[in-house]
C-alpha cells in the first residue's frame, strides 16, 4: 500500500514551537522529527512508497527526509505546492495507481496496525475509510456520524450544534481506493468540509474505523506537550492492537449517570452525572483499560424514543463524561424488549434477543472488536442483569449501590439469580479497586511466598477486622491474584453464618450473632478437604439466603473472609492472619452507606454503630495483636 503524508499547510497553531522556520512536520516530538515516527511506524507496517506533500517550508522536506527513507528502505518522493490547495485538493498530485493509498496527515503522532484497518475498508467496499476514535472534547471537534460503520453524516467544529452527538473523531488518518481521487476538486479543499459532505451526499460508501490505538494531533503546544509525556510514559506503544489490554464495562443508567426513572432516559436533559463518574471513567482509561458502555436501550423498541433521538441522549452521556476526560473507547447498546403492548412501539424490536442483558452479545460484540484480555476485565453494573451478563461473557462483576443497587428482580427465564463478585458504593470506588487490588495485596503476597512449603494440605489465609473495614476486597483480590497466577483459592465467606436479624437473640454479641462457636468445626472440615454448607444469609435484607456450599477439594488455599476468621478459637488453624482496619471517619462513611443501602434510615445506623461499637468491636480488635500482618486501607489505594 502506497502512502501518503500531507505536509502542507502554514503551520499557523504551531508557530509557537516551529518559530515559523521549519514545516510543522519536521515538528520533533520527543526529540524525533514528527514525520521520521510516522515513516518508521509506515515501514514497521509494511509501507514501502511514501510521498510527502509539502507547502509552507517544504523546500526543507526532500533533504531532511531522504536519509531517513533511506535507513528505511522506503521509496520517497516529495511533491511541493505551488499554492495552498487543503488537505483534500493536495492530494490531485498523486500519481494514479491501482492500489488503496493511506493518508496521513502530516502532524498526527499515531501508532496503529494497518492491517486489521486495510482488512475493514476491504470489508466494508469503502470509497474511503477514516479513521476516527473518541477524544476529550466532542463539542469543539469535528465528529462524523455513522449506522452500521458507513457515514451519514460529518459534522465540522464550526458549523453550529444544537443537540449532542455520539463522540466519533476523525482522526487525520484515511485509506482510500483509488477511485475516489478522480472525483477530488482541484482547487483548495478541505476533507471534512468540502469532500466527505459531498461524498456522503452523493451516497458515496464512506466507511468510520473506530480504533483504541494511539493517534494524536500534535500541532498545538498543549497537545504537543500530552504527546511527549505519552511517548515517555511508554502509552503510544501499549495502546498498540497487538497488546491485549483489560477492559472495564460500565452500565450507564444508574452506574455512570443517575438512573432516570421507570421510563429511562428519554430525552438527553434526563442524562445527569453520578458525581466522580467522568474521573471514573478517565482513570481506567490513564491505567490503559478499555472502557466499555454497555446498556439496554428498551426506550426504543417501546416507541419512547427514536434511534435518532437515542443518539442525541447517549451522545450527551458521552459529552458530559468528557468534560471531565472521561473516554468510553465503545458505547453498545440494546434497543430491543422482549414484551409487546405498548402505545407507539416498534414490532420489529419487540423480540427476545441476545443482546438484552442478562444475554452477553453487547461484551461478545466487544470482544470481537476491541483487543481485549477477559481474564482481567471487569463489568461494573447496579443490577441483577449486569451481573448476569458479566458471568455469561467469563468477566468478573462488580455491582455498586448507587442506582438499582443490585437490587431489583432478576428475570426468571434467565436461570439462577446470579450475585456480585464485590459491592462497592460507588463506579469511582469499583475503577480504582480494579486497577490497585494488584498492589493492594501485595503485602499479603510476599508474605504467602514466603510460607507457602506446607506438606499437609492447603493454607488457611484468614481476613478480619470491623464491618465495612474492607475484610471482602482483600479476600477477593487475593484470590483474584492468584487465578492469575494459576493457583486455585477458594474464597469462604463466613458472614453466610450470620443469624438472620430476625432470628437473633436480642441480648447476644458479635460473636453469637457471627456463630463463632460453629466456626472451630467449619475450618477444620474444610482444612481436612471435607464438604461444608453455611446456613445462609442475604446481607441486603439482613435475612435468610439459600444454603451455600463450600468444597475445599483441588484448592491450594483457602481464604477465610469474615470479622471472627481469626478469633483466638481459630487462630492455631489459620496459616496467614490478616488484621484489616480502616481510619474510623472512612470506616464510619461506608457503615452509613453500607445500612442506608440495606434501606436503613439514618437514626437506626448511627444506633447500629453505637451497639457494635459497645458489644462486637472490643472482640473482633482483639485479634490484631495476634495477626501477622495490619493492612490499614485508606480509601486512597494504600
Amino acid at each position: 500500500m502506497r502512502a501518503a503524508i500531507v505536509a502542507g499547510g502554514f503551520g499557523t497553531r504551531a508557530v509557537a514551537m516551529t518559530g515559523d522556520r521549519i514545516p510543522k512536520a519536521l515538528l520533533p516530538v520527543g526529540g524525533v522529527p514528527i514525520i521520521f515516527r510516522q515513516m518508521r511506524v509506515l515501514r514497521r507496517e509494511g509501507v514501502r512508497k511514501i510521498t510527502v506533500l509539502g507547502g509552507h517550508h517544504g523546500d526543507q522536506l526532500r533533504a531532511h527526509l531522504q536519509p531517513e527513507a533511506s535507513t528505511l528502505d522506503i521509496a520517497l518522493d516529495v511533491i511541493v505546492e505551488a499554492e495552498p490547495l487543503g488537505t483534500a485538493g493536495c492530494l490531485t498530485a498523486l500519481a494514479p495507481v491501482g492500489e488503496e493509498t493511506l493518508i496521513v496527515y502530516g502532524d498526527m503522532l499515531f501508532n496503529i496496525a494497518l492491517g486489521p484497518f486495510l482488512d475493514f475498508h476491504r470489508r466494508r467496499r469503502a470509497l474511503l475509510t477514516v479513521a476516527a476514535h473518541p477524544n476529550d472534547h466532542p463539542r469543539t471537534s469535528d465528529l462524523i456520524v455513522e449506522t452500521d460503520d458507513l457515514l451519514t453524516d460529518v459534522l465540522p467544529r464550526k458549523r453550529p450544534r444544537e443537540a449532542d452527538y455520539r463522540n466519533l473523531v476523525p482522526a487525520g488518518i484515511y485509506i482510500a481506493s483509488p477511485e475516489l481521487f478522480a472525483g477530488l476538486p482541484r482547487h483548495n479543499a478541505d476533507m471534512i468540509s468540502d469532500v466527505l459532505p459531498r461524498l456522503i451526499a452523493a451516497g458515496a460508501p464512506i466507511a468510520a474505523y473506530n480504533t483504541p490505538e494511539y493517534m494524536r494531533d500534535v500541532g498545538t503546544p498543549a497537545r504537543h506537550a500530552a504527546a511527549e509525556r505519552d511517548l515517555s510514559a511508554g502509552r503510544v506503544e501499549v495502546l498498540h492492537r497487538a497488546h491485549m489490554r483489560p477492559a472495564i464495562f460500565f452500565d450507564c443508567d444508574g452506574v455512570l449517570n443517575i438512573e432516570p426513572g421507570a421510563r429511562g432516559a428519554v430525552t438527553p436533559d434526563d442524562v445527569l452525572l453520578i458525581e466522580g463518574a467522568g474521573a471514573a471513567v478517565r482513570r481506567a482509561r490513564e491505567a490503559e483499560f478499555l472502557t466499555v458502555g454497555v446498556t439496554n436501550r428498551p426506550q426504543v423498541a417501546k416507541g419512547f424514543v427514536t434511534f435518532e433521538g437515542l443518539s442525541h441522549i447517549l451522545g450527551r452521556l458521552e459529552a458530559l463524561l468528557a468534560e471531565d476526560g472521561g473516554i468510553l473507547d465503545r458505547l453498545y447498546f440494546c434497543p430491543h424488549h422482549p414484551e409487546a403492548g405498548f402505545a407507539g412501539e416498534v414490532p420489529e424490536l419487540k423480540v427476545r434477543c441476545e443482546c438484552r442483558k442478562p444475554g452477553t452479545l453487547l461484551l461478545r460484540r466487544a470482544f470481537d472488536d476491541l483487543p481485549i484480555d477477559r481474564s482481567r476485565s471487569v463489568l461494573i453494573g447496579d443490577s441483577l442483569r449486569d451481573i448476569g451478563a458479566a458471568r455469561g461473557a467469563g468477566v468478573r462483576a462488580y455491582g455498586v449501590r448507587t442506582g438499582h443497587g443490585c437490587r431489583d428482580v432478576y428475570p426468571s427465564e434467565a436461570g439462577p439469580v446470579p450475585t456480585p463478585d464485590l459491592m462497592f458504593d460507588t463506579v469511582r470506588e469499583a475503577v480504582e479497586f480494579s486497577i490497585t487490588y494488584g498492589v493492594l495485596i501485595a503485602p499479603v503476597m510476599a508474605r504467602l511466598r514466603s510460607q507457602r512449603d506446607r506438606p499437609d494440605g492447603p493454607m488457611l489465609v484468614a481476613f478480619c477486622g470491623r464491618s465495612r473495614a474492607g475484610k471482602t476486597m482483600m479476600a477477593h483480590a487475593l484470590t483474584r491474584v492468584l487465578a492469575e497466577q494459576d493457583v486455585a483459592g477458594l474464597h469462604v465467606n463466613l458472614d453466610h453464618w450470620i443469624v438472620p436479624a430476625a432470628e437473633r437473640d436480642p441480648d447476644a454479641d458479635g460473636e453469637a450473632r457471627a456463630r463463632v462457636a460453629e466456626l472451630s468445626s467449619v475450618v477444620t472440615d474444610l482444612r481436612a478437604g471435607r464438604v461444608v454448607t453455611a446456613p445462609g444469609y442475604d446481607v441486603a435484607t439482613r435475612g435468610h439466603s439459600a444454603p451455600v456450599t463450600y468444597d475445599p477439594n483441588g484448592f491450594a488455599i483457602i481464604v477465610l473472609d469474615g470479622s471472627f476468621s481469626a478469633h483466638r478459637t481459630l487462630r492455631a488453624m489459620v496459616d496467614l492472619a490478616v488484621f484489616v482496619e480502616s481510619p474510623e471517619k472512612l470506616l464510619r462513611e461506608r457503615f452509613t452507606a453500607f445500612y442506608a443501602w440495606k434501606g436503613l434510615p439514618r437514626h437506626d445506623i448511627d444506633g447500629l454503630w453505637e451497639r457494635r461499637a459497645g458489644d462486637e468491636w472490643p472482640a473482633v480488635d482483639s485479634q490484631r495483636d495476634h495477626a501477622d500482618l495490619v493492612l490499614t486501607l485508606t480509601g486512597d489505594s494504600s
